[in-house]
């Protein structure tokens, strides 16, 4: 990316982000080994997941896992860093999904809150905005200086052994799937699949009859980076036909113990007959056969634990508490912030110049 022209004291997109004294950024080769070694190796705190999600952002967006060493303590953040609209630095952000520190405990928290401002200030990063992982359970390491907001709950599917899956789901989905057998629909489960072009078209007309957000017609690039790092990100694909044609799917993630739902698709057909849901509990007992013990399903619209996707989800497995979800907002420079945002609030939209983005 080309340099621009600065005020000084301002660092260019185009300079290499640094590392301080008391931040290292770690190498991309070394990311995944520093993430496993703070206990937080997740399929959306990997490197590849991170460079994925890189081509859901603003052009030039980077990459970036910080390490911080505090005596014994080790503590990790994976961000991705967003030029700001003049050029000058950035604003950092989770990976679509979840993100936020990682760390065996809280021993470096409070020092690691002065470290990161530092290295953001030496590095032009005006804020940070992170959504944080209900299933690692990492609110308590958020910087004490953060705004920690509770945003709603997500759902996690209990799948350990001796539970009956489908006699545990709410009456209403047992129902759906009973219909979807009958219908004839056939479920697949494919571990890293090789192509998601079915799955992608499925999806866009499922964006086009909710009329979602421009941000959800995610990018060729993104679709094909899932693929290309299959090996590492262990995409499953779902998928429910009838007579052979596709009418509902999922995609998800596998790691270790966590089987994460990332998006779903479905045609008009699949839900007169409960396709999704029979897609959800196949993939749940997909997953415990795998020695899967959680089925991160996600929350609602917004967090919200009213909307009626909260309600589907949590209709799977009602008799398990949802996970509490936050979000932390950090604001490193707040001159610039002021300047950006034309106000002192953090309040709401975070931050507000990427309202519209």
């Amino acid at each position: 990316m080309p340099g621009v022209e600065l005020s000084a004291g301002r660092p260019s997109v185009a300079a290499p982000v640094v590392s301080t004294p008391g931040v290292r950024v770690v190498r991309a080769a070394d990311w995944d080994a520093a993430v496993t070694e703070a206990g937080g190796l997740d399929t959306y705190t990997r490197a590849a997941y991170y460079r994925a999600s890189a081509l859901l952002e603003v052009p030039g967006t980077v990459p970036v896992l910080l390490r911080f060493r505090h005596r014994d303590a080790v503590l990790v953040l994976p961000l991705l860093l967003r030029p700001l609209p003049d050029g000058s630095g950035w604003d950092a952000v989770s990976a679509y999904g979840y993100g936020g520190p990682l760390a065996r405990d809280g021993a470096a928290v409070a020092a690691f809150g002065p470290a990161l401002d530092e290295w953001a200030r030496v590095n032009g990063v005006v804020c940070t905005f992170l959504r944080l992982h209900p299933p690692l359970g990492n609110t308590a390491l958020v910087p004490p200086t953060a705004e920690v907001v509770t945003a709603g709950c997500t759902v996690a599917w209990d799948l350990t052994p001796g539970r009956d899956l489908f006699a545990g789901m709410h009456a209403h989905h047992r129902r759906a799937a009973r219909k979807a057998d009958r219908a004839g629909l056939e479920v697949t489960v494919t571990p890293r699949p090789f192509s998601l072009s079915a799955f992608r078209d499925l999806y866009v007309t499922t964006m086009e009859r909710q009329h979602a957000d421009p941000f959800f017609y995610f990018p060729a690039a993104y679709w094909k980076a899932l693929v290309a790092e299959q090996q590492t990100l262990h995409p499953v694909l779902v998928e429910g036909r009838v007579d052979g044609e596709l009418i509902a799917a999922l995609l998800c993630f596998v790691e270790g113990p966590r089987l994460h739902y990332h998006l779903g698709a479905s045609a008009d057909a699949a839900r007169s007959i409960g396709a999704s849901n029979r897609c959800f509990l196949a993939a749940a007992e997909w997953g415990r056969e795998q020695g899967v013990e959680v089925f991160h399903l996600g929350g609602g619209l917004g967090g919200s634990m009213t909307s009626s996707l909260f309600t589907f989800k949590h209709r799977f497995d009602p008799a398990s508490e949802p996970l509490p979800f936050s979000v932390a907002k950090l604001v490193h420079d707040r001159d610039r912030y002021r300047e950006l945002a034309g106000t002192d609030e953090t309040a709401g939209y975070f931050p507000p110049w990427r309202r519209s983005a």
